[in-house]
């Protein structure tokens, strides 16, 4: 098993390139726009030649609101319905944590469940102003272990929320997903999968943000 140490470098340096990634501007072709939410999925390909998406869509709700559900990895399934099971299983820091999860069935069943173990550190970019919490896939050998579940491996992603300027009660959310999904699995599957996977997380978030409204939370 690695070191603390060695977790956090492994996880930090995923964590930069995450944002080196989702910050960049060549390469990417538009996959998927809502015309309705004005949500927009790029896809490109990364070092590997495999395919990675960035998904980015305004959110009607204040960024600390939204900030504060992803960092709750124990109550995410809560309100995100695309997973059917996550834990933490070490807390190596206040700001990196090695979690479990497990997605639900994507794509009306085309996309069987998959688990993976994520490595994740919250912190920040631009000055403090942007929220990110991104990381990798980490191998640590106390995580659960499924005969019937095919593991799954992330690349460096990140999970971005930028703030809205003039408006308070809006953020903006971004996405960048390297996954191998492993398995057998047609990459035309994929294809359609991917997009779908994070528009489907989007619906989740606006979901949160009008039962919070609800509750007068803002």
């Amino acid at each position: 098993m690695s070191t603390n140490a060695e977790y956090i470098k492994e996880i930090e340096a995923a964590f930069d390139e995450g944002i080196e990634l989702a910050k960049s501007t060549e390469g990417w072709k538009k996959e998927k726009t809502d015309k309705d939410s004005g949500d927009l999925v790029e896809v490109r390909k990364n070092e590997k030649g495999r395919k990675i998406y960035r998904c980015r869509g305004k959110i009607s709700m204040p960024k600390k609101l939204l900030e504060d559900a992803l960092k709750d990895t124990d109550n995410v399934m809560s309100w995100n319905t695309t997973l059917s099971e996550t834990k933490v299983l070490k807390r190596i820091s206040d700001d990196v944590v090695i979690s479990y999860q497990v997605t639900a069935e994507a794509a009306g069943g085309m996309v069987s469940a998959r688990d993976f173990v994520y490595g994740s550190k919250v912190g920040s970019t631009d000055g403090g102003a942007t929220f990110v919490m991104g990381g990798k896939s980490v191998d640590f050998p106390d995580a659960p272990k499924s005969s019937k579940i095919v593991r799954a491996v992330n690349g460096p992603g990140c999970q971005m929320v930028f703030p809205v300027e003039g408006d308070e009660n809006s953020c903006e959310f971004l996405w960048l997903m390297d996954c191998d999904y492993k398995g057998w699995m047609p990459s035309s599957v994929l294809d359609v999968a991917m997009p779908i996977a994070q528009t489907q997380f989007l619906e989740c978030i606006r979901k949160l943000a009008a039962k919070l409204k609800a509750e007068g939370k803002y």
